[in-house]
């Protein structure tokens, strides 16, 4: 299982989140915010979570491609 805590800005981040998990349609991709857990590929899902803070990537597969842990790295928090 890979897991990160990333953080979206904003909607447009939102967007571009969405836009980089469809090209891994056949990945499941999980957000994890509080209590509730969505389908990366959803921007309607990924909506409806608070985006103020930083929320939990999870991806399932042990051994996520290397293409997408690059891609992934925008996104990723970087806590002080």
């Amino acid at each position: 299982m890979y897991r990160t805590k990333i953080f979206l800005k904003d909607l447009e981040h939102v967007k571009q989140l969405v836009e980089m998990t469809t090209k891994y349609d056949t990945l499941k991709i999980n957000l994890i915010s509080d209590i509730y857990t969505i389908d990366a590929h959803s921007i309607i899902g990924i909506v409806s979570l608070d985006i103020s803070t930083p929320m939990i990537l999870e991806v399932p597969d042990t051994d996520p491609p290397q293409e997408f842990l690059e891609d992934i790295q925008h996104f990723i928090f970087e806590e002080e």
